[in-house]
């Protein structure tokens, strides 16, 4: 397997403000990458990296008649305003597609951010999307980790809840695990509740919670213009689902009869 980095500049490691990693892969209703994208887009953060990965899908984007190669991306944004911390962000299109591949994603990811930072990472904090059968209106964000007292310090923040056992597949999983395993820097994940929906390719109010949390724990100046316009769109379609529901058993229940196979 090989692995290729194209760095877009330089920083300078003596300059950094505690750095934080923050990483949303594509997964369960976009929920993670919807979140960091819109957290890296509120505060103009830099691309830094493109990363290149033999163990991404066979699949070219297209994107304004514009043929790319798949690929993973870490921006970076320099300390600013309220928050005490630099901000390398990790997102992608696709997730790699072997164990063998996240794995040597991971590593290899900590090591040149370890290189480039001269080991002053503090932080790799992934966010995913937890399934549940019911979900309220502020959905809860499940979190867990390596390291127990950082893992404590969010539990701090309302509509927060520690998961005490399960599993995390692919990237959102193993990338924190490795860091904070391998000595790199303490790993975070946080999982926000969603109810997938067939008609729904994302849920934005799950993306909400996880930019929520993210917003007051890091300090990060933000609004959530774009997010709260999805939501919206999110639940008029929802909307429209279950009026055609209702539309289609009210139908059955006229069709009833004596003769009606439905009991």
């Amino acid at each position: 397997m090989e692995i290729k980095i194209d760095k877009k500049f330089e920083i300078n490691a003596e300059g950094l403000h505690d750095p934080v990693v923050l990483v949303g892969w594509p997964g369960i209703a976009l929920v993670a990458k919807l979140a960091i994208t819109s957290i890296k887009d509120s505060i103009d953060a830099e691309e830094f990296m493109e990363i290149m990965s033999y163990d991404f899908p066979p699949k070219s984007n297209v994107e304004n008649g514009k043929l790319e190669i798949p690929s993973a991306k870490i921006y970076y944004k320099p300390k600013y305003e309220k928050t005490m911390n630099d901000f390398f962000i990790l997102t992608a299109n696709y997730q790699p597609q072997t164990s063998f591949g996240v794995f040597e994603f991971s590593q290899k990811i900590c090591e040149e951010l370890d290189k480039i930072t001269k080991g002053k990472i503090k932080m790799y904090l992934s966010t995913g999307a937890m399934v549940s059968d019911r979900v309220k209106d502020v959905p809860t964000v499940y979190v867990c980790g390596t390291d127990p007292s950082l893992v404590n310090t969010f539990l701090e923040h309302e509509n927060t809840k520690l998961m005490e056992t399960g599993v995390i597949a692919g990237a959102n999983g193993i990338l924190p695990a490795w860091a904070g395993h391998n000595n790199f820097a303490p790993g975070i994940c946080l999982l926000a509740e969603t109810l997938p929906l067939p008609m729904m390719t994302i849920d934005p109010r799950s993306s909400k919670a996880l930019v929520t949390l993210l917003k007051n724990y890091f300090k990060i100046d933000m609004n959530f213009d774009e997010l709260n316009k999805k939501i919206e769109e999110m639940e008029d379609v929802v909307d429209k689902y279950k009026k055609q529901a209702e539309h289609f058993m009210k139908a059955i229940e006229d069709d009833k009869s004596a003769d009606s196979y439905y009991r």
